[in-house]
């Protein structure tokens, strides 16, 4: 070993070890510190490196012009590393908003002489696909990463090492498969006590060279491939930790000392540590597919904001499809937008305490905080969506018995469409009519303070159609259940075939247009929700979560399938039919399943309504989602350009236990695909559900095909996953059948299964009902 590169920077965590505010002034003010620092002859070697965009986007808000300036000219000579990594995000995070983010500060950097080729990541283990292609499409070439052994692990087997990680067109990142982000401190190079004296210099440079010689050993027994290791060191062995110029007085008494016989310590910027590197890693090996970070299951903490999150995206996305020129006719509502969809799906998902204290003001204040940003970010798209509503024609008024409607298809993809749209009438029943005045079939069902109008329709790409309503008689619908000679009972439609007993529950479920048996693997039938707890006392709920380590459940860990108590049939139309399946489940008061059946359309949707109580066991809920097709594979996708198969289409070493999906699954046979979308919750897990050395993964392909569950909510952390699971909520999903075969294909039509047509109440009549 020659060089030991040291890269000084503060991780950014929003929320974790204080408010978001006050971390917020803090990462601005440590950049005008460094500004100081700078100033200083004495510090002409001191570097420092900004981890996330976001806290030099705050900084250069609230500066003045000479600090601009100066941070300007310091970025440029590379004294000053840019990271091109916003924030330290989950899997969450949408790549295309946080592309549009990065193409706007690349072009400001370009035009202030500081282009950013550079990225840093800290404390997460893992990125998104969507992340890595939105770095490569905004000029970045180089990752530096710095994993997290807690509950997490690096890729390839080994750290200090580096590789090609490339994307399905071509582009690609070099990337740095570095150690923990404090490895500086943990080794000596910045002391826990400031340096007062000669002495205490002395003895500081000994401890770090017996420390960092034993730690480059093994480096070097370990097969690290380069004459060069890179270390992170921040001025408090801490998070949101300020820069420390004494780090630097390190580093000179060390090479004075060591630096002509032993590895000599280089302070570089991100820009001056890719110049030095990048020459020397030109064979290294070249990896393709995903690299879930073990990070990505803290959603499942917050379940309820993640739904609303998740909600607040479509709408943003929606609100794109139907005003292509948002940022000039809403510019402050869609950066508000922008700004909070990123913020909440930064890693940070509380503070530090949540667990061991969670009955802390502070703990919950943060709580409250993060559950805000998804909050704005909905609120500031929801209303970019009546604005351009009302712009379209929309009377925004919907209290009339009768009226006409135009409907578009926002989907890029063309095909029949379930539209509905809300009336608050008393009326029972609901006429609806083309604009030939040809009556169309339609349902009219109960809805929060009126009703619900459905019908089904084909639309091509785009398309938009004019149809009127108006109130009539309800009619009879016939239901479609019976009951079977054995005492069981089923249902089915043209395509689907339901079978289903009180007690012994879900027994059969049939794709009628293959003739497939769809149960099969997995530890409970589809449509059937799991409850797993690993029981803990108050004294224990930390030292309980702090022995899984790496594994998702305790040794002791229990599981119980949702037992059927009953069947209902809830609506029977024309248009579908509604099965609710009730069960009994341990953790909730209601674990209600609706199935909705459509008659003219391949497709179901069916949510879980849960009453979710309170515990401070490790616990989890998950519903079960493989279809046992013959030779299926499953796909998934993060970001908008390329779908990878979990389990074998990952950087080897990666985490396969779960992982995360923007829209949902799909399972691809032979012939087509079935979609699952998955509005609220993006979390799957895969495998055995029983306590188990943790898989990583050998890209093996029989791995693809372990049984797939839908991760809804955990609290399994010991730090910051909030340990309150209880509430109420529904949790929604789509199975759609489809012709598409290849991954992308599939990926993309259930991403455009996700835009519902838009209705526009464009006429109504004079006389309204008030309810």
């Amino acid at each position: 070993m020659k060089t030991v590169y040291v890269i000084h920077h503060s991780h950014t965590d929003i929320g974790y070890t204080d408010y978001q505010e006050r971390i917020a002034f803090l990462q601005t003010d440590y950049i005008r510190t460094v500004l100081n620092i700078m100033r200083r002859p004495e510090n002409a070697a001191f570097r420092w490196n900004c981890e996330t965009l976001w806290c030099v986007e705050r900084f250069l808000n609230a500066c003045g012009e000479k600090e601009r300036n100066a941070f300007f000219r310091l970025a440029a000579e590379g004294k000053i590393g840019l990271s091109a990594n916003y924030l330290n995000f989950t899997d969450l995070v949408d790549d295309t908003v946080l592309s549009v983010k990065l193409r706007r500060l690349q072009r400001l950097f370009t035009d202030n002489g500081a282009p950013i080729k550079t990225a840093m990541t800290a404390d997460i283990n893992g990125v998104s696909m969507g992340v890595r292609d939105a770095l490569i499409e905004n000029g970045v070439e180089f990752l530096f990463m710095n994993v997290h052994t807690d509950h997490g692990m690096y890729p390839l087997w080994k750290n200090q090492t580096a590789f090609r990680w490339e994307s399905r067109n071509g582009g690609s990142l070099l990337v740095w498969n570095g150690a923990h982000y404090h490895l500086g401190n943990f080794l000596g190079l910045k002391p826990e006590n400031p340096i007062r004296s000669e002495k205490e210099l002395y003895e500081a440079v000994e401890t770090l060279h017996g420390q960092l010689s034993s730690y480059l050993d093994e480096c070097e027994k370990n097969g690290c491939p380069s004459d060069f290791i890179l270390m992170g060191v921040s001025g408090i062995w801490t998070d949101n930790a300020p820069p420390n110029a004494e780090i630097l007085r390190v580093i000179e008494a060390y090479n004075s000392r060591y630096g002509h016989t032993d590895a000599e310590l280089k302070m570089v910027s991100l820009q001056e540590l890719y110049a030095a590197v990048a020459p020397k890693l030109k064979d290294v090996p070249v990896y393709r597919g995903d690299f879930t970070d073990w990070w990505a299951n803290g959603v499942g903490s917050t379940p309820y904001s993640v739904k609303h999150y998740k909600d607040a995206v479509r709408r943003c996305h929606l609100c794109e499809r139907l005003d292509r020129s948002l940022a000039v006719h809403f510019p402050g509502l869609y950066q508000k937008a922008q700004d909070n969809l990123l913020l909440y799906a930064e890693h940070t998902w509380g503070h530090s305490a949540s667990v061991s204290d969670p009955f802390n003001t502070m703990v919950n204040d943060l709580d409250l905080r993060k559950s805000a940003y998804a909050s704005q970010a909905n609120e500031a798209a929801t209303e970019m969506l009546y604005r351009i509503a009302r712009a379209d024609g929309d009377l925004l008024r919907y209290f009339s018995d009768n009226g006409t409607i135009r409907v578009l298809n926002t989907a890029k993809a063309s095909g029949a469409q379930v539209v509905a749209f809300y009336t608050e009438n008393r009326s029972e029943h609901f006429d609806v009519y083309g604009e030939d005045g040809v009556q169309i079939p339609s349902q009219t069902a109960n809805h929060p303070r009126g009703k619900r109008i459905a019908f089904i329709d084909f639309f091509n790409a785009g398309e938009e159609k004019i149809y009127t309503y108006r109130a009539a008689r309800e009619q009879s619908a016939e239901n479609g259940s019976r009951t079977e000679p054995n005492g069981s009972a089923k249902y089915e439609n043209k395509f689907f075939k339901l079978v289903y007993r009180p007690q012994a529950g879900v027994t059969s479920f049939i794709d009628k247009t293959t003739g497939y048996e769809l149960l099969g693997e997995g530890e409970a039938p589809f449509f059937t929700p799991l409850y797993e707890v690993t029981p803990v006392t108050v004294d224990t709920r930390i030292r309980q979560r702090e022995k899984l380590e790496l594994n998702i459940r305790g040794t002791d860990a229990r599981l119980y399938k949702g037992e059927l108590e009953n069947v209902i049939m809830e609506e029977t139309g024309a248009v579908y039919d509604t099965l609710r399946l009730c069960f009994r489940l341990p953790g909730t008061t209601k674990a209600d399943v609706h199935i909705t059946f459509y008659h003219a359309i391949p497709r179901i949707d069916f949510k879980l309504q849960l009453a979710k109580t309170q515990s401070e066991d490790v616990e989890s809920i998950f519903l079960p989602l493989t279809l046992n097709y013959p030779n299926r594979k499953l796909a998934a996708r993060k970001g908008h350009t390329e779908a990878f198969l979990p389990g074998y289409q990952q950087l080897p070493g990666s985490c396969m236990e779960f992982t995360m999906s923007d829209d949902g699954i799909a399972f691809l046979k032979d012939n087509g695909s079935a979609l699952i979308c998955s509005y609220d919750t993006p979390l799957f897990y895969m495998g055995e559900m029983k306590n188990h050395t943790i898989r990583l993964c050998t890209q093996e392909p029989a791995d693809n095909l372990r049984p797939v569950y839908a991760w809804i909510m955990n609290n399994m952390w010991e730090t910051n996953f909030k340990l309150s699971l209880a509430g109420y909520a529904e949790f929604r999903y789509s199975l759609i059948l489809s012709e598409a075969v290849e991954a992308d294909e599939a990926m993309d039509l259930l991403h455009e299964q996700s835009f519902a047509p838009v209705v526009r109440i464009i006429k109504q009549g004079e006389t309204a009902q008030k309810t």
